[in-house]
C-alpha cells in the first residue's frame, strides 16, 4: 500500500483575508447581510449600517475558530490519453491516400455544390 506523504504546513494567522459582503433590502424594511464566500454567516439589522457592523462582528468572531492551511495536492502528470494512439496510421497506405483526398477537396477553387439526393 502506498502512502501519500501530504506535507502540510503549520497554519498561519490570517493577515490579510477579502470577503464580500451582500445587503439585501428585506419587505420588512430590515437589511439582511451575509458574507458570499461563507454564505451560512448572515444577520438582519434594522438600518444598513447595523447590518454592516453586525456582519462584521459576526464574521470576526467566527474568524476565530477558523484554522486556514495550505495544501499542495500532489498529482502525477500523465499523458494525455488521446497519445496512445497518436501515429497509428503513419504507414497505412490507405490513410495516406484518404488524407491526399481531403487535403485536395480542401484546396480546390471548385465552388460546385455537393448533389442533395446524395445525402438523402
Amino acid at each position: 500500500m502506498n502512502m501519500i506523504n501530504l506535507e502540510l504546513p503549520q497554519s498561519d494567522p490570517f493577515t490579510n483575508l477579502k470577503v464580500t459582503l451582500l445587503l439585501e433590502s428585506l419587505t420588512s424594511g430590515e437589511v439582511a447581510a451575509s458574507v458570499r464566500e461563507f454564505p451560512e454567516c448572515q444577520v438582519k439589522a434594522e438600518t444598513r449600517e447595523a447590518a454592516i457592523a453586525q456582519i462584521q462582528a459576526t464574521f470576526l468572531e467566527r474568524l476565530k475558530n477558523i484554522e486556514a492551511i495550505s495544501w499542495n495536492v500532489p498529482i502525477q502528470a500523465s499523458e494525455p490519453t488521446w497519445m496512445k494512439f497518436a501515429g497509428v496510421f503513419k504507414d497505412d497506405a490507405d490513410f495516406v491516400a484518404i488524407m491526399e483526398s481531403i487535403r485536395a477537396e480542401r484546396t480546390s477553387d471548385d465552388d460546385s455544390e455537393v448533389d442533395p439526393s446524395y445525402y438523402l
